[in-house]
């Protein structure tokens, strides 16, 4: 996990006592479910380091806090705005919850980013969607994305607001924004979301699985039963018998994070900026600054690398390399890679990193699949079919929850057919097609040729697929 390094963020008291940190409800360690003690006091430090009006532990990810959340919030049956660039978990909320979305409509043409795939959402846009459905309950958004881009939530928080809407944020990669005000962007909860989830173990160093779901103080305020029902939401979707190490490294990573935040993040700016000087012009690399960008924010801890056009090869074959070498990547599309630095990273891990990339530009690349410009062709028709909803036969919870008869198909012969599952380029793991969706030409076309250039289909097993029969 890059919020922790393999362990080596810890002290050598936590490291040392993983095993005896598992324990179950005792009375010196507390209840997480209904918590009285030291449990109690660790969700309130957290809480209010975040600024948070109540605070819970996830022992079950962020997934299990969306969950949570969406049926706390928003609850079955209901309306929702949001993007299709949601994560995979949310679609699954939608299913068991029997939410119906409201797909915001992203303006054409859709274009990516040099630094950033998925498109960002404007408040314009949940204005619009506002207009058509004022009978939705909430609007629910990403920020930060995988690539660190931001939107603009006050805003968007104004115009929920305005409507009688709460705003949920998933920000999932956003735990670290709070310990560096104007150098990071600002956070969900201070640009006014009603409640937001956080991966702790993606930026902070807790264990994977740690995450926070944060109500704010608010909500709170306006309706005080929202804490009830989300610790009756958490009761459902989380384990009854949650992980004490799991929450121990989360009060850790709070306390980590308040300590020496500020310091860290100040000296792994100062390295990101030192390797995108070195390495420019070869590649483009994410500013280390925040730099408002027609209404959006970047996260300048994230590290977005893209090689000068002429590509040399699609990044999978550049991240693969760099795996060989040690060096992690938390994923890589077609022309990118994003890495996330932990918050200690020493100084010769960046120049490592420098090393191999300046490496990769004097090799041969003869396994290459195809031309660079068409790797930014079919980034381009990625993007488009990602954010246009393709035809809806069936509701997911229908397809997913109810007896249905489904068959394994070569994923090639697939055109016409109805999902039983979702199907996602993995990473960043947003569906292309939700289950109950069919599949028409251009949506296959697109899979095989990303499947071809290295990238992960989450849902196609061994180039097959469920569908509905």
């Amino acid at each position: 996990m890059p919020g922790h390094r393999s362990g080596h963020s810890w002290p050598e008291s936590i490291r040392t006592r993983l095993a005896s940190l598992d324990t179950t409800e005792l009375a010196a360690t507390d209840d997480l479910h209904q918590p009285t003690g030291p449990a109690l006091v660790a969700m309130d430090l957290a809480a209010r380091c975040f600024g948070a009006g109540r605070t819970w532990f996830l022992t079950n990810g962020s997934t299990g806090g969306i969950l949570a959340l969406l049926a706390g919030l928003v609850g079955r049956g209901r309306k929702l705005i949001l993007p299709r660039t949601c994560h995979l978990a949310v679609s699954h909320a939608l299913a068991l919850l029997d939410i119906q979305p409201v797909w915001l409509e992203f303006s054409r043409p859709v274009s990516p980013d040099p630094l950033g795939f998925l498109p960002v959402v404007s408040a314009r846009m949940v204005a619009d969607a506002i207009a058509l459905h004022p009978d939705s309950v909430a609007v629910f958004l990403t920020s930060p994305d995988y690539y660190g881009r931001c939107a603009d939530l006050a805003a968007i928080s104004h115009v929920a607001h305005q409507a009688g809407m709460l705003l949920l944020v998933d920000e999932a990669h956003g735990a670290h924004f709070v310990a560096a005000p104007g150098l990071l962007p600002q956070t969900a909860l201070s640009s006014g979301a009603d409640a937001c989830v956080q991966s702790a173990h993606k930026t902070l160093p807790a264990l994977t699985q740690g995450g926070y779901l944060h109500v704010a103080v608010s909500l709170l305020s306006r309706d005080p039963r929202t804490a009830g029902r989300m610790t009756a939401a958490l009761r459902i979707f989380q384990t009854s018998s949650p992980s004490f190490a799991i929450a121990a490294s989360l009060d850790f990573a709070r306390d980590y994070l308040e300590q020496h935040g500020q310091v860290q993040i100040e000296n792994t700016l100062e390295s990101i900026q030192r390797l995108a000087t070195t390495l420019w012009p070869d590649y483009l690399v994410s500013p280390a600054a925040v730099t408002p960008v027609r209404g959006e924010m970047r996260d300048p801890l994230r590290i977005v690398i893209r090689q000068r056009e002429p590509l040399a090869a699609p990044a999978t074959q550049l991240a693969h390399q760099l795996g060989l070498q040690g060096i992690d990547i938390e994923l890589s599309d077609l022309t990118r890679l994003v890495l996330i630095p932990s918050l200690d990273q020493p100084g010769h891990d960046f120049e490592r990193l420098q090393q191999v990339l300046s490496a990769w530009l004097e090799s041969p690349h003869p396994d290459q699949p195809i031309r660079g410009l068409d790797l930014l062709q079919l980034e381009q028709r990625w993007l488009e079919l990602l954010v246009q909803p393709p035809e809806r036969v069936l509701a997911p919870g229908s397809v997913l929850l109810e007896p249905v008869d489904t068959a394994a198909i070569p994923l090639a012969h697939s055109a016409g057919s109805v999902m039983a599952q979702s199907l996602a380029p993995y990473p960043p793991g947003i569906p292309l097609l939700l289950p109950g969706e069919r599949m028409d030409r251009q949506r296959l076309d697109l899979l095989l040729a990303l499947r071809d250039n290295g990238i992960n289909l989450s849902g196609v097993d061994h180039d097959s697929i469920r569908v509905v029969v």
